[in-house]
């Protein structure tokens, strides 16, 4: 009787330790995967970095989004080819957590968000970009905005998802409320005109230097695309 106690309460303690190990694995797993899936897009101009120069921390900028959650979008920058202005956006985190993420996943779709904050950051323009006159009118093309073509979040997607119903988060739920690009990415890139007429900022889709990034569903289907 003493062994047959012993032994269920040896094989409980050894499923305890396997679900604490199970979970420091998909911690760790998180981590790495948060840390590592960054691939720097270089459509051209291989040798114009990005600025500041990775591992350096990326620039960031704050921004709502139509859901009414606000974010903060880490970007690089560079001046490619003394043609083209360039940003490189890294990441998003809700400033709200993962509380955020989910809100607006209701609403709003993983490409729908990703699109947003590539024009909503050439509208505020905190690279100071030229140009950054509003008194003189000007144009100038050039501006791109360039990310991975797939991106997943780390919290559920409901309306607008891609069979329009609501899919838990394809990681382990994390209080950040994170969009990341996928790993073994095609770089959508955007092209831009801005301009100024009359004290008032227009921005123009310039349809020849836009490149949409393939998002492959079935080697990645947990990821969505970031441009359609």
């Amino acid at each position: 009787m003493q062994n047959s106690v012993f032994t269920i309460s040896t094989n409980n303690i050894h499923k305890r330790i396997a679900v604490i190990i199970f979970i420091i694995s998909a911690i760790c797993f998180f981590n790495s995967q948060s840390q590592s899936q960054v691939t720097y897009c270089y459509p051209d101009c291989e040798n114009d970095l990005w600025n500041p120069v990775p591992p350096a921390p990326a620039l960031t900028h704050q921004m709502t989004l139509p859901c009414g959650e606000q974010v903060t979008v880490f970007y690089r920058i560079r001046n490619a080819c003394a043609s083209f202005w360039d940003i490189f956006i890294e990441k998003i985190q809700f400033v709200n957590g993962y509380e955020g993420g989910q809100n607006c996943g209701q609403t709003m779709t993983v490409t729908q968000m990703v699109q947003f904050v590539m024009d909503q950051l050439i509208y505020d323009n905190p690279m100071q970009f030229p140009p950054t006159d509003s008194t003189k009118d000007t144009c100038i093309a050039g501006w791109r905005v360039i990310v991975g073509g797939c991106w997943h979040p780390s919290f559920p997607i409901g309306t607008g998802s891609k069979n329009n119903s609501l899919e838990l988060p394809p990681v382990i739920d994390a209080p950040l409320g994170l969009l990341l690009p996928c790993v073994f990415i095609d770089c959508c890139v955007k092209g831009y005109v801005v301009c100024y007429h009359s004290g008032i900022k227009f921005i123009v889709l310039e349809p020849n230097n836009t490149h949409p990034g393939l998002c492959d569903y079935q080697y990645q289907p947990d990821c969505y695309p970031a441009c359609e």
